[in-house]
């Protein structure tokens, strides 16, 4: 099975850094519909677009289950923020797209067909369709190049950086890595791969917080709940020696 883990560092500019979580991560449904797709076919023809490539950071928690398979079973964040709430001199970049899920379709007399976004209930992905929605709460920061340090089909590492000038003011307590575009449609349409919900952090302009994922394939890489073996961006706290361990090759 897929699993992962997770480790949120505030980062202050005098080099001082804080851990304030190191925990595992719920994989969601996204995820293994897009490993299904890879496997049959039904997806991208192009590796880049199943990498983690977007992600969203919120105010709010989805209530889940780790021992219910259903509760995984969602695509978006409870509260995510807004294009102002993470700061006119962020240096994340920003983009709005339609967020990708799988929902239930029922007939409908005007139009035809009606989609219902599966919301912690688990579906035949031959009973589901896929489809997006574009709105307010749908802006994406962009996990920039050399972020992703490892990336294969089985396990993949990522970095997020939530700088100084950025989220300022706002108390971040849940985060969403989303893949690119795993249908391969004309415009990207992220699917919410991975989450965690976390004790409300406030964020202000005297540090930096610095995500790390790490998500591999268990039944081969058994240690990837343990190690974070990527690459160290400038912000990163995390130091190592020794062999690593955690994805596979």
């Amino acid at each position: 099975m897929f699993n992962g883990h997770i480790t949120i560092c505030k980062v202050y500019s005098d080099g001082r850094t804080e851990k304030v979580l190191d925990k595992s991560n719920l994989v969601t449904a996204g995820l293994g519909s897009s490993f299904l797709d890879i496997q049959q076919g039904g997806g991208s023809l192009h590796t880049e677009d199943y990498r983690p490539y977007y992600f969203q950071v919120g105010t709010d928690t989805i209530d889940y289950a780790i021992t219910q398979q259903a509760s995984a079973t969602f695509y978006q964040l409870s509260a995510p923020l807004a294009w102002s709430d993470y700061g006119e001199d962020s240096d994340i970049t920003l983009v709005q797209k339609y967020r990708g899920f799988n929902a239930s379709v029922s007939p409908d007399v005007d139009s035809g067909e009606v989609y219902h976004e599966l919301l912690n209930t688990s579906a035949s992905l031959s009973a589901v369709k896929f489809s997006g929605i574009e709105s307010n709460s749908t802006f994406f920061g962009k996990v920039k190049e050399g972020q992703v340090t490892k990336f294969f089909l089985n396990s993949f590492e990522a970095e997020i950086v939530l700088d100084e000038k950025s989220c300022n003011g706002v108390t971040i307590s849940e985060i969403g890595l989303f893949s690119k575009n795993p249908k391969g449609f004309y415009q990207d349409s992220p699917l919410l791969i991975a989450y965690r919900s976390f004790q409300g952090i406030p964020k202000t302009k005297d540090f930096s917080i610095v995500v790390h994922w790490n998500i591999g394939f268990l039944g081969e890489a058994p240690n990837v709940d343990d190690h974070y073996t990527g690459q160290q961006s400038p912000h990163s706290p995390i130091t190592s020696s020794g062999p690593q361990t955690g994805v596979v090759y």
